[in-house]
């Protein structure tokens, strides 16, 4: 796991991303909790309380965080915890093959962030690291039923390259659709 990195958007001021401990884990259920149920509660039979408990339990947790590949930093704005950030590399998705490649894996925004600015500064860290280690994709997942962030990553360069169906049951049908979308480097 990589240090403590700052970054700075004028409308917001200072912004670190402060690498998650295992210690944290009470502390990411907690934030997540909400910010994962205010964007994706209508989506699930359970307003995704089986989501939240699995991926931030200590289990995943602790899986995420011993694996080499996986960065993964709590999002701080002037002290105040904003979000989640998470890439792990070389990673390629399963569903189809996309080489040499960075994937945006969490990038979950407290709602009173959103439109600041904060989730394009991070998406621009995100490639400066992955072509600091001359990686030549980035990838992440986006849920059709969000079209505001298919906007965004669109926005960002990414296009649709692949989609799939979840099959977590608590998911409600008309939801399950996912996007893999890519945006390749050029250097």
């Amino acid at each position: 796991m990589i240090g403590e990195k700052s970054l700075h958007l004028p409308s917001l001021g200072q912004i670190h991303l402060a690498p998650i401990q295992i210690s944290d884990q009470g502390k990411l259920y907690e934030l997540m909790g909400k910010v994962y149920r205010d964007a994706y509660q209508p989506i699930w039979t359970d307003g995704g309380a089986w989501y939240v408990d699995l991926i931030y339990g200590r289990e995943t947790l602790e899986k995420e965080l011993k694996r080499e590949r996986s960065h993964y930093f709590f999002i701080e704005v002037e002290g105040q915890r904003a979000g989640v950030f998470k890439y792990d590399f070389p990673f390629s998705p399963r569903e189809t093959p996309i080489p040499s490649a960075m994937k945006i894996h969490r990038l979950y925004l407290d709602s009173r962030y959103h439109g600041t600015g904060l989730a394009k500064l991070l998406m621009d860290y995100a490639e400066k690291i992955a072509r600091g280690n001359k990686l030549e994709n980035i990838w992440l997942e986006a849920m059709s039923c969000q079209p505001q962030a298919k906007r965004f990553y669109e926005k960002c360069g990414f296009e649709v390259v692949h989609s799939y169906q979840l099959d977590f049951e608590r998911i409600y049908p008309e939801f399950r659709e996912i996007l893999i979308m890519r945006k390749k480097l050029t250097n």
